[in-house]
This record gives structure tokens, sequence and C-alpha cells, in this order.
């Protein structure tokens, strides 16, 4: 048995549904036609009143700055003034996520949500750190049983990117499995290499970056001198077996498409409560590298972006969306005199997240990554189709010339209301000096609505194909 959320919906009218949520998913109520439950006639509801989000069987509630707020066990939450609106309610106010359990209610109007959270009584003996070795099966992370980082390990190696390294390449402890034992077998799915990479063959040279879920190290080999690209992702939750192979199987397919600006990965693997991805390095950075007094120039974003769209036009046609793109995830490499745009962590963060290893991310997710964000993702947690990678596509254009983004972000408004109600700002707006024509690709890129964009990299390739080719006559 799987943890399960259940949602029981019903109204004093009589009306009742039910949502059953396994998986990481979000959940929206209000009178706008985009949310899960959608109620015009209920006058007491706002546009978007509240949003809940699930990852089995954690459940956490923020109101939206709805006109008369929401009630948990009849204790409100939320709420605004009437000459307010929502987004200045969310600036004043700042609500909270609210944690909830088994049995909670919640009201708003005539609407009533009972909540009803399983979780399975399977696990048999403690859940014991595979950091610290203590007993940790009453923390949410371990309900789902499997080997587990406990919160406190967690912080401690997510606040410093040399602390999660050093446990990844710990080769023993407390009752856990040697490297040779717990790591998995590269063949299995798909890599190339014949043995499992020793990585007391390599010198660790520099931190590459540090996010929300681990962070990337530049390697170097001792007897070859070749370089390579460690990544780690730390699960916030519990890993069982059955969930880190399905995530590694997830990741590795994307991985078989291969083009030369797509980076390439060597290994992959789970050692020591962490997953880890052994990819190509890339010796220039990431597009951040382009920027000249905090912005890049036309011409230049236009010869990277034609190289970025390749690869993302292969996938999107073999039915892969990235879900992350922004310009810390495409990087570019030097080689024979020449730059390459190479496209990086395909399919690792959507997968990390959709598989729940990520804990909740909306409510954690790095302010970095939300202006990349099309709306629909926050609505529709798992949407996955190739107009959203096409936004963030725009949206990294239109910063890297702006040094801006399409939604008008600040720390005094809450990025999900931004991202909920926040208004597009045509590029030209910005800047006027914006080629026309480049800056009408980007607008139709990052419009709101994904019928509105173009529908596959593909398109968006054409595009910008034409105005490259316009430029150069």
């Amino acid at each position: 048995m799987t943890s399960k959320v259940v949602i029981d919906v019903s109204s004093t009218k009589g009306k009742k549904r039910v949502f059953s949520f396994e998986d990481h998913d979000t959940f929206m109520v209000g009178r706008m036609d985009d949310c899960h439950v959608c109620i015009e006639s209920d006058s007491y509801l706002s546009r978007h009143h509240f949003i809940l989000e699930v990852n089995p069987p954690n459940a956490r509630l923020q109101d939206l700055g709805s006109l008369n707020g929401t009630y948990i066990n009849e204790k409100k939450v939320g709420g605004r003034d009437v000459n307010e609106t929502p987004e200045e309610a969310l600036a004043r106010h700042k609500f909270p996520w609210v944690d909830l359990k088994n049995g909670d209610v919640i009201t708003t109007g005539d609407t009533r949500f009972n909540m009803i959270i399983e979780s399975p009584n399977t696990v048999i003996g403690p859940v014991r750190c595979q950091k610290c070795g203590r007993d940790v099966s009453n923390e949410a992370g371990a309900m789902r049983g499997g080997t587990y980082v406990c919160e406190s390990c967690q912080k401690f190696a997510t606040a410093s990117p040399f602390e999660l390294l050093q446990q990844f390449l710990e080769d023993s402890h407390i009752g856990r499995p040697t490297y040779r034992k717990n790591a998995t077998s590269t063949l299995k799915y798909g890599f190339h290499q014949e043995s499992l990479t020793q990585f007391s063959d390599w010198d660790i040279v520099k931190v590459l970056g540090a996010g929300l879920f681990g962070a990337t190290y530049l390697l170097q080999n001792r007897s070859s001198k070749k370089t390579a690209a460690l990544k780690l992702m730390l699960p916030k939750i519990a890993a069982s077996d059955e969930l880190k192979d399905h995530f590694l199987q997830e990741t590795t397919a994307i991985q078989k498409i291969k083009h030369p600006n797509m980076m390439d990965f060597i290994e992959s693997g789970y050692r020591n409560g962490i997953f880890y991805f052994l990819m190509e390095y890339c010796n220039v950075g990431n597009l951040e590298s382009l920027r000249h007094g905090g912005t890049v120039k036309p011409s230049d974003l236009i010869l990277s972006m034609l190289q970025a769209l390749e690869p993302l036009t292969l996938a999107h046609s073999n039915g892969f969306v990235h879900r992350n793109l922004k310009p810390q995830n495409i990087l570019l490499h030097t080689a024979d005199n020449k730059i390459y745009v190479k496209i990086s962590d395909f399919g690792l963060s959507r997968s990390f997240s959709l598989n729940g290893l990520s804990g909740m991310t909306i409510t954690g997710e790095t302010t970095g990554s939300y202006p990349y964000m099309p709306r629909e993702l926050l609505v529709d947690f798992k949407y996955s189709r190739p107009e959203s990678d096409i936004w963030s596509v725009g949206a990294t254009m239109y910063n890297l010339l702006t040094g801006e983004f399409p939604r008008n972000f600040s720390h005094s408004r809450d990025p999900l209301d931004v991202i909920l109600h926040g208004d597009i700002i045509p590029i030209r707006s910005r800047d006027s000096s914006i080629p026309k024509d480049l800056a009408e690709i980007i607008d139709r890129a990052v419009r709101n609505n994904p019928a509105d964009r173009y529908k596959h990299a593909g398109e968006m390739l054409s595009a910008l194909q034409r105005v490259y080719k316009s430029n150069q006559g």
C-alpha cells in the first residue's frame, strides 16, 4: 500500500466530489475555470481562493489572499480587507503555508473539504538516518519507508555543498551497505560505461553550483586528467528501491537521445542516500556568461538560442519535456576554437519532483526558478507539454536581453500571486531598441495561454532561423 491523500469535497447543495492523490501534485480551489474545484456560483470564493500541495503522506495549504479567508478546523487562515486586492493582501500578510493532517476539515462558504491521509503500516522496525544513524521513524519524510537522510542532516548538507559531497563519498556507516552493494549498475540503465566509476580516482576541483536539491562539482581524473561534472541530488523523503529504480529509469530514457548540443551523461546511480549523475563538463559556464553590462547582445543571443532549440526540438519530437529551462541550465563549452551551447539537466528536476523526491517544491521552490515558470505548471503541477518549455525559453531570452522578467516580481509580493495574476509585459516596453522581429518571437513564447504560444521547439526554431537569415541579408 502506498501513501495517499484523499480530498472529499461536499457542499450544502448536495454536490459531492472526491479527489485522490498518490503522487506529488497541486490542488487549486476558486471561481476560475483553471481550478481543480471551480465553483462559479459560490460568491464566497475568490478567483483563486487557496492552493493545496500534496506529496503523500504530506499536504499543506496556502490562502491566496481571498476576500473571505479559508477556515481549517474552524480557524481562519488568510483573508483580506474589502478595499484590498489579493496582491496587496499577500504582500501585507505573507500568509504562511499550513501543514495538514488526517481528519482536518477545510471550509470555504458552502463548500467543505475533508482531508483523509492514508499512510502504509508496512515499515518494519525503525527507519534510521543514512548519515547519523539515529531513529527517525517519526519524521514525515520517513513514512514512505526506504533509505532516508533525516531533516537535520538534510539541512546541514544543503547548507554546505562540501558536507553533501563528504556524505556521498563516505564508504560505510552504521548498518549501511558499502558503495559496491549500494550503487546502481550503469549497464542496467543503458549508460556506456562498462564498470562503475571509482571516485577515489578523481580529485574534486571546485563547486560548480548549489541549489534546492543538491550541488554540482568539477572533477578531474588523476591519471588521464579528463574532467567531468558530478551532480548530487539529495531526496527529501525516504527512497524505496522501487522509487529509486523508477527515477533512474525515467532520467536515463531522455539521455539515450544524443545531440551535440545536449549534455552527455556518463553514469548515474544511488549512493549513501544520494542520487548521482556523472556527466561531461562544460568549461565556459552558462548563458549568464554572455552578459555584458547586465544584458546580452541580440545577435549573440540569437546564435546561442538557435543551438539550444535544436536538441529541444529533438526531445519534443520524442515526447520529452525539460520543465526547468533557465539560463543556468543552458551551458557553454569550447572545443576546436568554437563555442557550443548545451542543454543540461534534461528530465532531472522534472522527474525528481514528479516522483515526490523533492518534498514540497511549490512551497520550497527556489526564487531563481519562479521567474521562468509558466503559469500552467503552478495551476496544474503534472502539466508536461512542449508549450511549457517554450515559455521558459522565452523568459530566458527576455531576461538575457533586458535584465528583467516577463512578469514583475518583487520582494513585497508573493511569487505565487505574481505567476497567477501578474501581467505579461511586452519586451519592447522594457527596451524599445530590441529588434521588432525578435521581440515578436519572445512575446509569443511568453503568452499566458499555452495555446497561444509556439506548439513545440521546432516551430520556435524555424521562426528564429527566419530572423537570423533576414539579418544576414
